[in-house]
């Protein structure tokens, strides 16, 4: 082979293996995100399990472990106004929504999230069953079924709820017998 040839042949391959390790880094890199992503795809999605387990443990400071300092909790559609920051929603679950039943179970599913950045947006649907609310006769329970929609934000590293508003569809009051409520505190 003569020199000019060689020379050829050397371009070429520097150049074919230049071109194959800057696309084995692009996937690499694409690989990277969408794993970031899931992992806060998950920790986001926890955050409404998180919710559920407090409001029934009727536990305020894990429930209000979830929130961002500068929260929006839309309460528009049960007629009141939204508690806007922490502290206030603190006062409003210590006040009304957690001593208002006996007990409760709430039940969400079908978590979706979609995550750009440092924000994500997203929803559920609920089941969340009430015994002996204040406002009722005793041995009432509630039933309602619905969605809860969800800003998310990255604050102090660590996923939050920014934004929520629950948008039921369905709610029913009825009577119980109370020797079939097996827990209950």
């Amino acid at each position: 082979m003569n020199r000019r040839a060689l020379v050829l042949l050397w371009t070429c391959l520097v150049a074919t293996s230049c071109a194959v390790q800057a696309s084995d880094r692009e996937p690499e890199a694409n690989h990277h995100a969408r794993h970031q992503r899931a992992i806060a795809e998950v920790e986001i999605a926890k955050l409404p399990i998180t919710y559920a387990w407090a409001v029934d443990t009727k536990d305020i400071d894990r429930l209000m472990s979830i929130f961002s300092e500068d929260v929006v909790y839309d309460l528009s559609v049960y007629g009141f106004a939204s508690a806007t920051g922490k502290q206030e929603l603190r006062e409003i679950f210590l006040s009304g929504i957690l001593p208002n039943v006996r007990c409760s179970f709430i039940s969400i599913s079908n978590i979706e999230v979609e995550v750009t950045g440092n924000t994500a947006t997203g929803g559920d649907y609920f089941v969340h069953a009430g015994y002996d609310p204040r406002n009722r006769p005793k041995n009432t329970r509630s039933h309602t079924e619905g969605q809860h929609f969800y800003d998310f934000k990255l604050e102090a590293g660590a996923w939050k709820i920014s934004r929520m508003r629950g948008s039921p569809f369905f709610e029913k009051w009825e009577t119980y017998d109370p020797a079939g409520l097996l827990r209950c505190r």
